[in-house]
């Protein structure tokens, strides 16, 4: 397989989340990260790549590392923070689709679907998102709960689910019992530590 369009699935992620949001929805809650609003996950995105432009990766993907992006957006409108976001995206764009950027920070394309998904999901929109994109995330996420379950010395198990809820609920936007309605070949309960990687969500997001 050749190498996936990863900056061109970010840039076209970030045009779709940013046709959607304005200072009119940037109060509106985020049930999928409910500590945030529509505000606060614009500010993360863009914060992530003013990060990236100028260097400040030290505690990349941590909390507090998260946190001072929302913190430092916090006063900037809407409007405000998808003008930087645009300007500084290019960069971010150009290395995803180099060799060296696919390897290493092919998670901020995940992180970038996870959150336009979050912020459809709270504007009442449908949750849709690329069919390319999510077979190769789908088939990624499942072949890393694959190597865990190998890792872990638990019988291997066959796990049929759309590729969306593979996506969304690895990233914990799905919970315990929406994960044990996939079609398992063995009994999940054993399992589900290892398939959620960012928790499990409390209450379903009801996303269509």
């Amino acid at each position: 397989m050749g190498q996936e369009p990863l900056g061109e699935w970010y840039r076209a992620a970030r045009e779709r989340i940013t046709a959607v949001v304005n200072d009119e929805v940037g109060g509106v809650s985020v049930p999928a990260t409910p500590d945030w609003d529509v505000h606060d996950v614009v500010a993360h995105l863009a914060g992530i790549a003013e990060d990236a432009r100028t260097g400040n990766m030290a505690g990349v993907t941590t909390d507090p590392w998260t946190a001072a992006q929302v913190e430092r957006g916090r006063s900037k409108t809407v409007a405000a923070l998808v003008a930087q976001w645009s300007a500084d995206a290019p960069g971010v764009e150009w290395f995803l689709s180099t060799p060296e950027g696919a390897e290493g920070s092919w998670r901020a394309v995940l992180d970038i679907h996870t959150h336009e998904a979050d912020i459809l999901n709270a504007l009442d929109h449908p949750v849709q998102l690329p069919v390319d994109f999510l077979a190769w995330v789908s088939g990624r996420l499942l072949g890393s709960f694959h190597e865990s379950v190998a890792a872990a010395n638990l019988t291997p198990v066959r796990v049929v689910a759309d590729d969306l809820d593979v996506f969304r609920g690895r990233l914990g936007r799905r919970t315990v019992d929406e994960v044990c309605s996939f079609g398992w070949s063995a009994d999940p309960a054993a399992y589900l530590d290892l398939w959620f990687i960012f928790g499990r969500a409390e209450h379903s997001l009801g996303e269509r």
